[in-house]
């Protein structure tokens, strides 16, 4: 059943309170109504809410974890059929988190409220935009837009969603990526998600090539550092996709060698 869909607008934001981002009440669409602008678009979400009632009730799952991010972020952005630029829409996201699933929100990250520091929950609510990486939904969605594979059909329940489940599981990876601004070219996003996976680097560590390598998390935080500092002086658009793989293993390999920059 296709649900109409909204856009918060700025003015209803400070509802967003510390009472609502400690879970001590919901925000329904009655109590912000006067905040809220028809997008005139609607989608059926309801195979969201059904995979996040699966994903609560898998004992394998542990709440908070970030494999719930990548066991849901296939079905949302399939359910979410939505252009970038609909998708660079903050309010739609703020509608989202706030009203339509806001149980979800705290369910993933009720462990980051610190009623002392309410911004770290509240990003989680009332991030997104140009900010691709700290909305709880937001977040999901273009780590999925940037790293799945299309279908040979065109058909979304088609698509191939493995690249984007190997980045969202490993915490490290997800953030260090999609919070940076190179992940906005797709290029990038997907050679860093290849060749910085927890299966590419222990195969690597496996090949006994390195003496002592870093860890996982400590080679994909150096190599994206440094990633980072070298297209600061390159234009990655410009770069050809080999150009793109060669520079991050490069840089990789660098750091798993324990070289200084």
């Amino acid at each position: 059943m296709a649900t109409d869909l909204y856009r918060l607008q700025i003015a209803g934001r400070p509802m967003v309170d510390e009472s609502f981002l400690a879970g001590e009440r919901e925000l329904t669409y009655d109590d912000l109504s006067p905040y809220l602008t028809p997008l005139g678009m609607s989608m059926d979400l309801s195979p969201i809410d059904e995979r996040i009632e699966e994903i609560k009730s898998d004992d394998d799952i542990d709440p908070q974890s970030s494999n719930i991010d990548a066991e849901l972020a296939p079905t949302l952005h399939r359910a979410l059929s939505l252009t970038r630029n609909q998708a660079a829409d903050a309010g739609l996201w703020h509608y989202l988190c706030v009203v339509r699933f806001s149980d979800f929100v705290h369910y993933r990250w009720d462990h980051v409220y610190n009623p002392e520091k309410p911004g770290n929950m509240e990003e989680k609510f009332l991030k997104a935009g140009a900010d691709i990486y700290s909305n709880a939904l937001h977040r999901l969605w273009w780590a999925a837009e940037l790293t799945y594979e299309p279908s040979d059909t065109g058909e979304p329940e088609d698509r191939d969603y493995e690249r984007t489940k190997r980045a969202l599981e490993f915490q490290e990876l997800a953030n260090d990526v999609f919070d940076r601004w190179f992940a906005r070219y797709q290029p990038v996003a997907i050679a860093c998600v290849d060749l910085l996976n927890h299966e590419a680097l222990d195969e690597l560590k496996e090949e006994g090539d390195y003496a002592n390598p870093p860890s996982n998390s400590d080679i994909v935080s150096d190599t994206t550092t440094r990633l980072r500092e070298e297209l600061t002086v390159r234009r990655v658009e410009a770069m050809e996709t080999d150009q793109i793989t060669q520079t991050i293993e490069s840089l990789r390999d660098d750091v798993m060698r324990g070289e200084e920059k």
